[in-house]
């Protein structure tokens, strides 16, 4: 075989002499760290060097590509395995020495790997990398310099034969950030925060239906401010272990938490038929907690800048609870450490078009000549496929004009839930400076409400607003608000990545100026209005205060 290995520690073994992608050196750094909690995750990496060839040859793959990846078939059999995307561009850091997070954004597979058939296990891998391949391929603009490596790793979990068939999951999945945006005045936002999910990570990620939080890792508040709990979960159908269509899901079920093991259930802990993960969280039980805490430290140490990691936990089946369980990381992103230099808003402002004392982001951003806005007084559900391809068209059409621009959206803009939102891609709106979210559910209901026949188009509750229905007092709610929403999700890991300002707009509360909803004649939706005169974003995100202003001349 003419391609070149690379063995680096850990059991990561790199193929061909390509870069290994955003994912492959997160778990090439990963693997260097010697996480003592941690146990090592068997990687393999197939570097841009077999994207090349599959290039040249037209979309195939050549003899050596082939045996390569046979002979790592054959090494992780017996268990599922993930075929994921490592694109050059899911890296803070990329080959030239710089560039932007883009995560989430390209097809990865979850594989059964358990067809008695190698010949049929073989194939469907081929049919992962291949889509994968193509479907990178279809949404590179035409001058895209980026190219794409794969990760392959082995899936830690357990199996369980439900009443749904053979599934295949980690007993939790989570995704850890080191930095917590929205910490309240007795918390530390160097401490991070979590999203922790039962099943396999889409839960954490996809943002589709409600996990748990954990704010912060080290000290986190009760989970009964977070929510109820989890009912459903995501699992690998150990059945879908033949040919692919290239849908990232297909191999994937979502279920209720009917079909899961109680056995599993009761150790992380249930409420009201939805997993808590109360004894998880706060009695730190299995280690979980501990152990967390340590591996955020310990990959701390040795990053300087903020960071991001994915990771599954399992325990021992038949174990006690005194034991602990087993953690791995899956991903590590590196982020852009923000500079949270002091904000000085002006006193001779003209006109004040928002303001809003929730956000991400921080800085300062000048010459902003247009608004972006899906009024959530005209927007339906149903319109939904046309408005993100026309967002995705406007933002196209500003980024080749140079022209800096916001957006004003309903409800959640990049949740997985269309009920909840939009569901764009952050390539959709990456040209955009600023996100606002804004709803009419002053009410704060449990989620966004459809009404038929309405001319309003439906109740949309701002980003977070519709979550904190149900809070016991005031500080409750203000946690909550801080902890719902796309925390964790790719989306939001974009959007902080590359410090578009994200606010979102709670209309009891926010000033927003009515001119945002008053179309253009010729207006659709969505609808772009010019600001009279270029306006600025003062986001100061110590101080969560953001505004939007025209100021003096």
């Amino acid at each position: 075989m003419s391609i070149q290995v690379v063995d680096r520690i850990g059991d990561v073994k790199i193929y061909g002499g390509g870069h290994p992608g955003g994912k492959g050196a997160g778990l090439v750094k990963i693997n260097e760290c010697s996480i003592n909690k941690a146990h090592k995750l068997r990687t393999r990496i197939l570097t841009t060097t077999f994207y090349d060839r599959f290039l040249e040859l037209d979309g195939r793959l050549g003899p050596d590509e082939l045996e390569t990846i046979s002979s790592i078939l054959h090494k992780l059999e017996g268990m599922p395995i993930s075929v994921r995307s490592s694109a050059t561009n899911e890296a803070w850091v990329g080959p030239a020495g710089k560039g932007s997070v883009h995560a989430g954004e390209n097809t990865s597979f979850m594989l059964p790997n358990n067809h008695p058939d190698l010949e049929r296990r073989f194939q469907q891998f081929i049919q992962a990398v291949s889509f994968i391949y193509r479907d990178f391929i279809a949404r590179q603009p035409p001058d895209s310099r980026e190219k794409m490596a794969i990760v392959v790793n082995p899936i830690p979990g357990i199996t369980d034969v439900t009443d749904a068939g053979p599934v295949y999951y980690p007993l939790i999945s989570g995704v850890a950030n080191s930095y917590f945006f929205h910490a309240i005045r007795t918390q530390d936002p160097d401490e991070g925060f979590a999203r922790i999910a039962f099943g396999h990570g889409y839960a954490t990620v996809l943002d589709d239906f409600p996990v748990m939080s954990m704010a912060t890792i080290r000290k986190p508040l009760p989970v009964r401010y977070f929510g109820k709990g989890q009912k459903y979960f995501y699992a690998i159908n150990l059945r879908k272990n033949e040919g692919l269509r290239g849908e990232e899901l297909e191999t994937m079920s979502r279920l209720h938490l009917r079909f899961a093991s109680q056995r599993h259930l009761n150790r992380l802990g249930l409420s009201g038929g939805r997993v808590t993960f109360e004894d998880v969280i706060e009695k730190d039980a299995f280690g979980f907690r501990s152990q967390l805490s340590e591996i955020m430290e310990t990959v701390s140490a040795k990053i300087s800048s903020h960071f991001q990691i994915e990771f599954v936990f399992n325990i021992k089946n038949g174990g006690s609870d005194s034991e602990k369980g087993t953690f791995h990381v899956v991903q590590l992103t590196e982020l852009p450490k923000l500079k949270f230099e002091k904000v000085h808003i002006p006193d001779l402002i003209k006109h004040v078009y928002l303001s809003s004392g929730s956000l991400q982001g921080h800085g300062i951003k000048k010459n902003i000549s247009h608004a972006v806005v899906v009024s959530p007084f005209m927007y339906q559900k149903e319109m939904h496929d046309r408005v993100r391809r026309e967002l995705a068209r406007i933002n196209s059409d500003m980024k080749r004009m140079n022209r800096t621009y916001l957006v004003i959206v309903p409800g959640r803009l990049g949740s997985g839930n269309r009920n909840w939102g939009i569901q764009a891609d952050f390539g959709d709106v990456d040209g955009a400076a600023a996100i606002f979210e804004y709803g009419v559910d002053i009410a704060g209901r449990s989620e966004p409400v459809a009404e038929k026949n309405s001319s309003r188009g439906g109740i949309y509750g701002s980003h977070f607003l519709y979550m904190i229905q149900g809070g016991f007092d005031e500080e409750r709610k203000r946690v909550q608000t801080r902890m719902y929403g796309t925390q964790g999700t790719h989306f939001l890991t974009n959007l902080v990545s590359n410090n578009v300002i994200y606010s979102y707009l709670t209309p009891n509360r926010d000033v927003i100026d009515p001119w945002f909803f008053q179309p253009p004649k010729e207006g659709g939706v969505p609808y772009v209005l010019k600001f009279p005169v270029p306006v600025t974003i003062y986001a100061d995100s110590m101080n969560q205060d953001c505004r939007l202003i025209a100021e003096k001349g």
